[in-house]
């Protein structure tokens, strides 16, 4: 049977891996702010030309209907409510 290399717990390869890894670090960005704007709906970053995903602008410009919707269907559920207690 053979033992694992020494080369493992050698203090000098264990340092030159250290200086390895610290000395492969990618640089620092050069400008902090991120590529693209950000969705108003969603807050995630948008790559498209008006700033907002086109998932979340369908959703936004389906918002009035939806609330209208609602608010119809809330005014007849509350008209037929006493009906319904007799």
């Amino acid at each position: 049977m053979r033992s694992p290399p020494r080369s493992h717990w050698n203090p000098e390869v264990l340092m030159l891996q250290k200086f390895v890894d610290e000395s492969c670090k990618k640089p620092a960005p050069l400008y902090s702010t991120p590529a693209g704007k950000e969705c108003p709906v969603c807050g995630k970053r948008s790559y498209s030309l008006r700033g907002i995903h086109p998932q979340c602008a369908v959703v936004q410009a389906d918002a009035p209907r939806q609330a209208a919707l609602a608010a119809a269907k809330r005014e007849l559920a509350q008209t037929q409510a006493p009906r319904r207690a007799k």
